[in-house]
């Protein structure tokens, strides 16, 4: 475990503060502290893969036109600038129409709807890892922002109550782009709900993919914790 300075703890109360502010001291944001101080951000990287790895191969058990969601690698790039989000989500539309065009008419056979379901959960799948990218590409520009504004900044206030202001500063806004998403996800989420209603199909999904959501939410959290102490 990588040890927790006193400018990273300030950096964390400021987090705890700010959450209890907003009203969203909801479950992913306690494993979200406990995993910032407990896993090392090699650890954190793992255990988002293994989390959109575990969704992916159920929902692949029953569709046919799932992609792979960005990695924690990718997603480190989006946050860094390294890669633009328009980028990544080119890249993921062009893994998505290559996997629906392997599809033929005789895969369908065997269930009138069956091409129905699977675009269907196929599209919002991909729109739900597009909407993660935008706004970790909005968070990453944040990030930016903030180390910048750090590094400006006269040495005498280059201490604990210097950085825990300027984080106090934008932890605001990230949690506001946070909630944003969530509101966005909560709402595609009950749209495919909606659909997969209209034209019979399984429902069981949505529980699956709200809680990998969740689960990635709170390791998320985590992880952006630890880059602003890099």
């Amino acid at each position: 475990m990588k040890k927790i300075t006193k400018v990273f703890l300030g950096i964390l109360t400021v987090f705890i503060t700010l959450i209890f502010a907003f009203g969203v001291w909801q479950w992913n944001n306690i494993v979200a502290v406990y995993k910032t101080v407990t896993t090392t951000q090699e650890q954190l990287e793992n255990e988002i893969n293994k989390n959109k790895q575990a969704l992916e191969e159920e929902l692949n058990q029953k569709y046919s036109t799932i992609v792979r969601d960005f990695s924690a690698e990718d997603e480190r790039q989006i946050i860094k600038g390294e890669i633009t989000v328009e980028q990544a989500v080119e890249k993921l539309n062009d893994r998505y129409k290559k996997k629906k065009n392997e599809k033929t008419a005789n895969d369908y056979q065997t269930q009138a709807n069956a091409k129905k379901i699977d675009e269907l959960i196929g599209d919002k799948v991909i729109e739900l890892y597009s909407l993660k990218a935008y706004y970790l590409g909005q968070l990453g520009q944040m990030e930016a922002t903030v180390k910048s504004e750090y590094a400006a900044m006269p040495a005498e206030k280059k201490n604990l109550v210097g950085k825990k202001e300027l984080v106090s500063k934008h932890m605001g806004v990230a949690l506001g782009l946070m909630n944003q998403c969530d509101a966005k996800v909560e709402a595609l989420i009950a749209e495919l709900e909606t659909e997969l209603k209209k034209i019979g199909g399984d429902t069981s999904i949505i529980r699956t993919i709200k809680n990998a959501y969740e689960n990635e939410k709170a390791l998320k959290k985590a992880q952006y914790l630890k880059l602003l102490d890099e």
